[in-house]
């Protein structure tokens, strides 16, 4: 099996700052076995998704009670954290400081770019981390305990899953690209069949055939410039970043490097160590830049180019042309999903069994929990009411019945 990154296990410690230090009698939104699962952890992780949330699925946190949504997978998942923990330490699994210190070392080399800048400062690594873990209420001792923790699960799942998963075979791995080339060409009658089939599998086959599609996809590589708008703007405020947006294309035009107006002019600071690149798949990016993006010739800058989000100014710099694929491009791509996805289950397994010997208890409480109560409530009440009604027609017709069957004694009396 394939050990799991390191990098991006601790980086996810740090970025949601799990394992914040306990204050004295600090609240918990759980207890595990007795372990308590701290209101401080849980807000700093919840705050960490819920940032995701906002760059990558704006739109899903404007629906309502978003955010129990969120909370609820957040406390499972501290919950699933906890048990594993505790399971590592009962294994009585051993991690050397060596592989603690080298985890920090892989988490600092995150910090060599400074995001301010977009330039590399490799003597700054070290403050920039101090910084971070301070943001998140964590000393560098607690950091790297739990780091302890998180290589001590990991390789307690990797003996779990080295004894219980089984390698996947070819003829799994063809089976699926069949599925997902049904999808790919769109054919109808075969889909549909699939469909009735297995509609799991056919829900996994589509989503792997819309992933290759954008993969596969016309792209471009351009330079990107940007300047926010938001909402609660003011107009002259806005005005001012059109005005700003035309000066940059101006001097661009009249010679300056677009690398040198990204560092100057962008407000996308992440994108600063890229010199603003990055690659737009057909269709995908808003339609004002993808209308642009496609046309425009390699070489190529636009005027500026105004969207929802603000003003954007692109320089084209490659074009790659929609690409056909085959079984042998994907066939490793694809054992290597299934392997991940008979992992993912193995560990699902383990940790429900986990939980069903534990003692957990949950004392987090939601805001829709109350609406979740009154519809159990309302369901309850409404099943009641059928009952009496079928108690009562059941009644009813029993009393006609009896009825009937005294009226037929009656007349068989006066035949009599």
């Amino acid at each position: 099996m394939k050990k799991t990154n390191l990098t991006a296990l601790l980086a996810l410690v740090l970025a949601f700052g799990v394992g914040a230090q306990a204050k004295v009698m600090e609240t918990s939104v759980a207890t595990v076995n007795g372990q308590p699962v701290l209101s401080s952890e849980y807000d700093s992780y919840l705050e960490g998704v819920v940032e995701q949330y906002k760059i990558a699925a704006p739109q899903f946190l404007e629906q309502p009670y978003a955010q129990d949504v969120l909370g609820r997978e957040v406390l499972k998942e501290l919950i699933s954290k906890e048990l594993l923990y505790q399971a590592a330490d009962e294994a009585k699994i051993q991690v050397k400081d060596s592989e603690v210190d080298s985890g920090i070392n892989e988490i600092k080399a995150r910090f060599i770019v400074d995001e301010k800048t977009g330039k590399e400062d490799p003597k700054g690594a070290d403050k920039r981390f101090t910084e971070a873990l301070k943001k998140q209420h964590l000393s560098l001792k607690a950091y790297k305990e739990k780091i302890k923790k998180d290589i001590a699960v990991r390789k307690l799942m990797e003996q779990r899953i080295t004894a219980t998963v089984k390698p996947v075979e070819e003829a799994d791995v063809k089976a699926l690209y069949e599925d997902v080339e049904i999808c790919m060409k769109g054919n109808t009658k075969k889909m549909k069949a699939l469909e009735k089939k297995d509609p799991a599998r056919f829900k996994e086959a589509s989503l792997i055939a819309a992933k290759l599609k954008q993969l596969t996809a016309e792209q471009v590589r351009i330079g990107h410039i940007y300047l926010a708008v938001t909402k609660d703007m003011k107009p002259e405020d806005v005005k001012k970043k059109e005005e700003l947006a035309v000066k940059i294309k101006a001097e661009i035009d009249g010679g300056k490097d677009f690398s040198a107006a990204v560092k100057e002019y962008t407000e996308d600071k992440a994108a600063l160590a890229s010199g603003g690149d990055m690659i737009l798949i057909k269709g995908i990016a808003p339609k004002e830049i993808d209308s642009k993006a496609f046309s425009l010739a390699v070489g190529k800058v636009s005027d500026p180019i105004k969207t929802d989000l603000g003003y954007h100014i692109i320089k084209i710099k490659e074009k790659r042309a929609e690409r056909q694929i085959g079984y042998d491009d994907v066939a490793k791509d694809l054992a290597q999903y299934l392997a991940q996805q008979k992992i993912q289950n193995a560990m699902g397994e383990y940790i429900g069994e986990l939980y069903d010997k534990a003692d957990v208890k949950v004392t987090k409480t939601f805001e829709s929990d109350k609406l979740i109560e009154e519809a159990l409530a309302k369901q309850q009440a409404q099943a009641q009411k059928a009952d009496k009604k079928e108690v009562k027609a059941e009644e009813k017709a029993d009393k006609k019945a009896a009825k009937e069957e005294k009226k037929a004694e009656d007349k068989k009396e006066e035949k009599k």
